[in-house]
Order: structure tokens, then sequence, then C-alpha cells
């Protein structure tokens, strides 16, 4: 194989150019003795042996967190969902990654193997594959958002940002809440909703961007189209970027497609409404911009960022681009680092603005979740880094590893990407929650692209030690692999997790009444079923029964035709309400103090 090669500018070289351009004695070539040759070769069947070890430990403390009260639906555990997931879901999950992981290495990286799989190579170079990937992307999440979701926002997270789309489609920034409902407001009030007692009037607490695209689609009754279409976007922008860096490779950037597009968490969290699949969407359009930097377009990039900062948590661009940003000086760019700076600077001052006029009270952002000492995710990071083994596409774990493994030999932009994903997730073991629901790990998720670059580096490295034949048969097969057996896995846990929320949701806001009332101790991970419009104006209205203060009551006695969902009609609905007596036995202590 010819060694990766340089970037083909179209007038000279200039300075910005070093960025994404590949130093001419980077390439690794085989090593030329017997021994040396050997190691070389047997290194992918090592790794995938290792990750198989590592999936088959993750199964096991899965089934064991099983038989613990951390890993049981009891519902005065308000904050185990994370830990109930896993247990349910990573064994299967899991254990299908240490089965392709050992057959790949017993099949495709024997001495002999089974050689080129002729269909996925055409298939692969015909013109025909990005279209149809991206197409059949947009579909398989529009259908799932349907089927897996029954297009119910089932967080909080997710319901905010209708919450604030329906605010702003009423042409303001807040929602004036009604004077009679004012001594009922913490039971009638959703989670984390901001609310203002100077003006009497509440917001999503979260940055409005997100809100406002929720908004445009949701005008025109096509909300549930704008994460499919997003999650297409992040494809097609992820190819951009891989051009740009492989331009004379275009099959490494239909790789890089292929494996973003038949990754479980992109697929599955794009059926959702958490604004996730948003923040990959606008990061990977910034790195396609970013990694032009002798074009016009280089300078678009800031302003990609200021909108990706804003979308609800600035937390996750920041993140995703410093890396990127601190190349500017360090590689003595002045121009755009001074053009970057004043950019990010004035959106920085637009959403510091923002934050601090409708965070409103106790709103304390990422910053009241954040612990400088935090030994629970001594527990928890490992099992986050599970997830991401684990919901990727099949084929990713190996790649990325080989890639990850020659970082100071891979330019200057893929470093930057493995730097970037590696300080995302490095920057939660200093975070004091885990995160709850999701699909995968959300937390990493704007960072996904950074991975799949780095995994299209191990690629050509893949290449190299087993050859081209060998590569791609393991290849096809780990992408049919992803999206005919662990795809529909997936989306079957998350469809049996989300369907009775779904149920319930759905009954009490059809009940014929004034309004609900249920206690979120009834039902396991009940209290995201607290939800009403932002103007308090649909029935039935949805309220908790904790904490009734007598000016609550007298307002719950005029209120009209009240409905009480108990806990017995929630089991009914499905919902996890029995109580374990050995709650208290727990020996992760998980279930409270968060």
């Amino acid at each position: 194989m010819p060694n990766s090669p340089q970037l083909d500018w179209p007038s000279g070289r200039t300075n910005d150019e070093a960025l994404v351009s590949l130093p001419s004695n980077i390439a690794q070539t085989r090593p030329n003795t017997p021994l040396a040759e050997a190691a070389f070769s047997h290194a992918p069947r090592l790794l995938l042996l290792g990750l198989a070890v590592i999936s088959l430990a993750g199964v096991a403390f899965a089934l064991w967190l099983r038989g613990v009260p951390a890993g049981i639906p009891d519902p005065r555990l308000w904050f185990n969902a994370f830990f109930v997931l896993f247990a349910r879901n990573e064994p299967l999950g899991l254990g299908l990654v240490a089965l392709f992981s050992i057959a790949s290495a017993l099949i495709f990286f024997r001495k002999r193997s089974l050689g080129a799989v002729a269909s996925f190579d055409r298939i692969l170079n015909s013109r025909w594959f990005l279209p149809v990937l991206l197409v059949g992307v947009f579909l398989i999440c529009a259908v799932g958002t349907q089927i897996v979701c029954h297009n119910y926002a089932l967080t909080a997270d997710e319901n905010l940002a209708d919450f604030q789309a329906k605010i702003f489609l009423h042409g303001t920034l807040q929602a004036r809440v009604p004077d009679q409902w004012l001594p009922l407001l913490r039971n009638l009030k959703p989670t984390f909703v901001a609310y203002h007692p100077a003006t009497q009037s509440w917001n999503s607490q979260y940055l409005p961007v997100f809100a406002a695209m929720r908004a445009i689609f949701q005008s025109v009754g096509l909300q549930a189209l704008l994460n499919p279409l997003i999650a297409a976007v992040s494809v097609l922008a992820l190819y951009g970027t891989a051009r740009n860096i492989w331009p004379e490779k275009d099959e490494n950037a239909l790789i890089a497609a292929a494996l973003l597009g038949s990754s479980s968490q992109v697929l599955i969290m794009a059926m959702t409404s958490y604004a996730m699949p948003a923040h990959l969407a606008l990061n990977t359009v910034w790195l396609w911009l970013y990694s032009r930097p002798n074009e016009r377009k280089f300078y678009l990039a800031p302003i990609v960022g200021i909108f990706a900062i804003g979308l609800h948590q600035p937390i996750v661009h920041a993140l995703f681009a410093t890396p990127f940003l601190v190349r500017l000086p360090l590689q003595r760019k002045w121009r755009p680092t001074i053009v970057f700076a004043l950019i990010y600077l004035v959106g920085c001052a637009i959403w510091f603005s923002w934050s601090r006029m409708f965070q409103g009270e106790g709103g304390g952002g990422v910053a009241s979740i954040f612990r400088l000492l935090n030994p629970r995710m001594a527990i928890i990071q490992p099992m986050n880094l599970l997830l991401i083994i684990g919901w990727a596409s099949l084929a990713t774990p190996l790649l990325a590893t080989l890639g990850a493994r020659r970082f100071f030999r891979l330019p200057p932009i893929l470093q930057d990407a493995a730097l970037s994903f590696l300080l995302t997730f490095g920057f939660y073991y200093f975070f004091y929650l885990d995160q709850a629901h999701g699909w995968g790990y959300r937390y990493v998720h704007g960072s996904l692209c950074c991975l799949i670059l780095v995994a299209v580096a191990g690629w050509d490295q893949l290449v190299k030690c087993v050859g081209e034949r060998t590569a791609k048969s393991f290849l096809g097969v780990g992408l049919a692999a992803s999206l005919l057996i662990q795809l529909p896995l997936r989306s079957m846990e998350a469809e049996s997790f989300i369907r009775p929320y779904a149920r319930t949701a759905a009954v009490m806001h059809a009940v014929p009444a004034d309004m609900v009332l249920f206690d979120p101790f009834d039902g396991w991970y009940s209290a995201d079923l607290l939800r009403n419009d932002p103007y308090l104006e649909e029935r039935p209205l949805v309220a908790v029964r904790l904490g009734l203060n007598p000016e609550a009551v007298a307002v719950l006695r005029t209120a009209g035709k009240l409905q009480v969902i108990d806990r017995p009609a929630m089991t009914r609905l499905g919902l996890h309400t029995a109580r374990f007596n050995d709650f208290e036995n727990d020996p992760f202590a998980l279930g409270r103090g968060l």
C-alpha cells in the first residue's frame, strides 16, 4: 500500500496547511524481519482478543449488577436508571461484541484468511453508496422514531426542547404562569424548567438553539424528522471531512461515513428528541470547515461553533473544539487564532448573558454537578467505556485502537481528533452524576466524529497489517452485523424501556379530567412524566401529589375534575412499582444522595 498522501492544495502550500497535512515520514511500513513481521501482522488478533476479554468482563459485571439493588428498578431509587439499563441491556450487547471479536480473530486474521468479500468491495466503490447510506440513515431513524421511541420524549432533557419550542412559536422567550396556578407551581413544573418569580414566568434552563431548531420543524408538524435529518447531515459532513484529510483516498471517506452511519448509538439517539445528535452534526460540520484551512470557508467554523455552544449545554462543543483551537497558536497561525478568538468571545458573551437572564433560581448549570474528587467515577467511567464499545459499529473498536496506537505518527488534525475524544471522555471523571437514561454513552456523542476519524487512521494500519482483502472482509462483515444484528437488538432494548412510559404518558394526557395527579414514588423513574404545556392551557394538567401545602390543596378543590394515577394503575401500564426488602443492603449505596 502507498504511503498516506499529502493534501492536494490548489495553489501551493500555505502556513495554515500544516493543520491537516501529513508529514512525509509518518507512514509505517511492514517490518522486514520475520519476527517483527509476525508481531506486526498478529497485532489485530491480539487486540480483538483483548476487546473480547474486556467485553466479557462487562457482561459478568452487568449480570452481577442484576442481583443487587443498584441494578433493580425499585421506585424508591430515583437515580439508578443508568445501572438498571446497563444490567438489563449490556449482557447481550457486549456479548455480541465479544462474539464478533473472537470470531474475527479466529476467521479473518489467521495466516490463511477467507479473502475479500467481493460484493462488499463493489458496494463500497459504487457511486450510489453514499447517497443510499444517507437516505438509509434518515429512513432508519425516521421509522425508528415512531416504532422504537413511540414518538415520545422519554426524558426531561428531551421534553424541554419541545417545551421551549412552543414558547418560541408564541413569539416570546418566556411563558407567563397564570395567577391561579401559582400556589401549585412546584407540583406542575416539569423537570429542568427555570421559574422566574420577578416576572412570574418560566422557560427551559438550557441554551436555546436546539429548541429553536425544534420550533422550526414543530411549526409544520415535522419535529419528529429533525434528528433523523441531522443524523444524515452528520454522516455527510464526516464524509466531507475525511475527503479533506485523505483527498486521494475516497475509500477512506466512504468508510468513515459507513462506520458512523452504522453505529447503533448514532442511529438510536437520532430516533430520540435529545440535543446530542445536533451536537454531533454541528461539531462535524465545524470539523469539515476546519479541515480546509486554505479556503475561505475555514473561517466559518467559529460561527458554526457559536451555534454549537448555544445548542443546549456549552460544555459539549467546548470540549470538542479545544484541542483544535489550541493547535492554532501552537503552530503560530496568528490570523486564524485572532479571528477564531474574537468570534468565540462574542458568542460566549451572548450565551453567558442568555444564561444569566434565563437560567432561573437554583440553576447551577454544569458547575452544579462538577466535583474535583469523585470516587464514584472509578465505577461509572469503566461502564461508560464499555458503553462506547458496545454501541459502536462492530468494527470501530478495533480500528480506533489501531489508530490510537499510532498517535505520535498521525497528522496534527488526527492527533487533535484523538485528544478531543479523550478530553470529552476524561472530563466526565469530574461529574458527580452518571448519564441516567441514554443509548450508548451520550455524553461523548458530540465527539463521535473524532473517534471515527481515528478509526479510519486505524483502517490504513489494518490494511498494512493483514492486507486489503482481509481487512475488507472484516469491515464488510462488521458493517453488515452492525445493521442486521446489533441495531435490531439495541432497538428492541430501547423500545422495551420506552414503551411503558410512552403508554403511561398517553393515558395521563387522554384522561377526561381537568387534572391528573400521581406520586413519582409509586412508579420507578416516573418523575419525568410530569410535563405540561408552557401556558398551562392543555387539559388535563399533570401534577405530582408530593408536598401539597394548604394553598395548593385549596387550588385543587377548585381545579375541576381530578383523576389520580395510583400504584396499581402504574403497574397495569407496565411501570416498575415493586419494592424490594433488601433496599438497605445496596452494596453501591448509589440510590441515595445523588
